[in-house]
C-alpha cells in the first residue's frame, strides 16, 4: 500500500512540474500567489495531503498551511531533485509530520532546475486505508474460518463413522502396535476378505508360505477353510509338505463376515514344545524319586542313632550320598561372579545326579563381575552347553567333564571338556540347524541353535574341537555392555 501510494504521489508530482503554468510562475518567482490558486482546488481533487512546490534554494510557493509560504521546505530530500534532477520517493518528517513524497524537478525553457514539487500522504492517513481494507480482510477470514470449521466438523463425524468411532491418532497408534503385534508373534497369521484375496500377512506367514506383496491368495489348501467363514480350532493341514496346525475366525462388523483370519504354526515346533515339557516332568519326576530316597536315608540315620549304634549312624553320613561341599567352596572361591557360580554349581549337582564328576580346571580364575547385558544370556549359552557334556560324559566309562573359565583379556572364554565319545565329523555343521538332534526324540534340537544365535548377538562364537578324552567346546565373547 505504501508503495502503490509513493507512486502515486511521485506521478502527480511529475505532472505538475511538467505544466508550462506552473514552469512560468516559478521562473517569475510567482509575484502575485498564483500557483496557490491552481495548486488548492487540484489537491482537494486529488486528496493528496499537501502540494508543495518550492525553488530551487526549497523556498515554498505552496503550502496548506498559507502561513508557512515563503519558508524553507522541511524535511532534506529536496537534494536528489534540485541537484540531480531525479524523480524518486521519500520518507520524512515535515510540518504536517511524517508523511510519504513523490518529488520530481522542475526544468525551465532553457533546461535548467528552477524548483522542485512535492506531492504527500501522511502516514497515518495511510495507516488508516491500510487498517479499514485490514478490517474488511479480517472478517472474509473470519467468516472463512467458520464455514470451514463447520465444514471440517460435519467431515470429521462421518469420517469418524466410517473409522468405527477412533479418533485419527488412535487409528495411527493402533496400525503401529498391529503391525509390531503381528511380527512379534511365532505363528504365521493371514487375513482374507470375502473374495478370498490377502488383505494382510506377517513375515512368519510370508516365510512359510513363501509370499510376497505381488501375492493375492493364500495357499489352495488354505482357501478352501478360509471361504467356509466358519470358525475353526487346531486343524492339522499339509502345505507344500510341511504340517501345520492352524486355526481360523471370521471377522464381523454390523453382524456380516467381511473376512477370515487364518493364524499356523509348524506341528514340528508344537511336538518340540511338547518334548520340553516330557522332560521337565521326568526331571520332576526324577528328583521326587531322589527326594524320596534320601528322606528313607534320613529314617535309616535317625534309626541306628536311637538305638545307640553311632558308629554305623556315621559310616552311613560318610558314604558318598552327597556331592563333596569342599568343591563347592572352590567353584565360589574361583569365581567371583555370582551368575557363573550358581550355574556351575547347580551343573554340578544335576551331573552328581546322573553319576558324572565336574571338575573345575586349577587354572580358572574369574576375577569381575560380568556385565549384566552379558551374563543374562549366559544361563542359556553355558546350559545347554554343559548339558549337552554331561549327557555325553554319562554314556562313557570315564563319566567326567571338565569346566574352565578365565577374563584374562578382552574375552571372556568358557571351555567345556567331557569324556564322551565326541562329535562325528560330518554332524559339526549340522548339530547347529534348528530342531536337529541326535538324541532321540525326547529332545527338541533348539539348544545349541539358541547358543549359537545367542553368541552370534553378543559378537562372540563357539568351536568344537577334540578333547584329550572327548570333546571340547570353546566359547568366546568379548566383554563390554550389548543393548537389546
Amino acid at each position: 500500500m505504501e508503495e502503490q501510494i509513493g507512486q502515486r504521489a511521485l506521478a502527480i508530482s511529475k505532472t505538475i512540474s511538467l505544466m508550462p503554468e506552473v514552469i512560468e510562475l516559478v521562473e517569475q518567482k510567482d509575484p502575485e500567489s498564483r500557483l496557490m490558486r491552481i495548486i488548492n482546488p487540484l489537491q482537494a481533487s486529488i486528496d493528496a495531503r499537501f502540494i508543495v512546490i518550492g525553488d530551487k534554494n526549497s523556498i515554498r510557493f505552496t503550502h496548506p498551511t498559507k502561513e508557512l509560504v515563503g519558508e524553507s521546505m522541511m524535511g532534506e530530500d529536496n537534494r536528489k531533485a534540485l541537484e540531480e534532477g531525479l524523480y524518486y520517493t521519500s520518507k520524512a518528517t515535515g510540518t504536517l509530520g511524517p508523511s510519504i513524497r513523490g518529488k520530481s524537478p522542475i526544468f525551465g525553457k532553457n533546461g535548467d532546475i528552477i524548483g522542485v514539487v512535492s506531492v504527500g500522504y501522511l502516514e497515518e492517513n495511510i495507516q488508516e486505508i491500510i487498517s479499514e481494507r485490514y478490517h474488511q480482510f479480517l472478517i472474509y477470514l473470519y467468516g472463512a474460518m467458520f464455514l470451514t470449521v463447520i465444514m471440517a466438523f460435519i467431515l470429521s463425524r462421518k469420517i469418524k463413522n466410517s473409522l468405527l468411532g477412533y479418533e485419527p491418532r488412535e487409528i495411527s497408534r493402533l496400525f503401529l502396535e498391529k503391525d509390531a503385534i503381528l511380527n512379534a508373534v511365532k505363528e504365521a497369521i493371514i487375513a482374507t476378505n470375502t473374495q478370498g484375496e490377502i488383505t494382510l500377512c506377517n513375515e512368519v506367514a510370508q516365510s512359510y508360505f513363501h509370499l510376497d506383496e505381488n501375492t493375492k491368495h493364500p495357499p489352495l489348501t488354505l482357501q478352501k477353510y478360509l471361504f467356509t467363514c466358519n470358525e475353526m480350532k487346531d486343524v492339522p493341514l499339509e502345505v507344500d509338505g510341511v504340517d501345520y496346525v492352524c486355526n481360523f475366525s471370521p471377522v464381523t462388523h454390523e453382524s456380516k463376515t467381511v473376512g477370515m483370519v487364518a493364524s499356523c504354526r509348524k506341528k514340528e515346533e508344537m511336538d518340540a514344545l511338547v518334548w520340553e515339557l516330557t522332560r521337565v516332568k521326568q526331571y520332576s519326576e526324577r528328583l521326587r524319586e531322589k527326594k524320596h530316597e534320601f528322606s528313607n536315608l534320613l529314617h535309616l540315620i535317625s534309626g541306628h542313632i536311637q538305638i545307640g549304634e553311632y558308629d554305623k549312624a556315621i559310616a552311613l553320613i560318610s558314604e558318598n550320598h552327597l556331592p563333596d561341599e569342599k568343591i563347592i567352596e572352590q567353584f565360589q572361591s574361583v569365581i567371583h561372579d555370582p551368575l557363573v557360580a550358581s550355574i556351575f554349581i547347580g551343573k554340578y549337582y544335576f551331573a552328581f545326579d546322573k553319576g558324572v564328576k565336574i571338575i573345575l580346571d586349577e587354572n580358572s580364575f574369574l576375577q569381575e563381575n560380568i556385565d549384566p547385558s552379558i551374563s543374562k544370556h549366559l544361563l542359556t549359552i553355558l546350559g545347554n552347553i554343559i548339558n549337552n557334556a554331561i549327557d555325553a560324559a554319562e554314556i562313557s566309562e570315564k563319566k567326567e567333564v571338565t569346566l574352565f573359565v578365565t577374563d584374562i583379556g578382552n574375552d571372556l572364554i568358557f571351555e567345556i571338556e567331557d569324556s564322551g565319545l565326541g562329535i562325528d565329523e560330518t554332524l559339526q555343521e549340522k548339530i547347529f540347524e534348528k530342531g536337529f538332534t541326535t538324541k532321540g526324540e525326547l529332545h527338541s534340537g533348539y539348544g545349541l541353535f539358541f547358543v549359537k544365535s545367542t553368541l552370534e548377538w553378543l559378537g562372540g562364537f563357539v568351536s568344537f574341537g577334540k578333547g584329550k578324552y572327548g570333546t571340547i567346546a570353546s566359547i568366546h565373547i568379548p566383554k563390554g555392555s550389548h543393548n537389546d
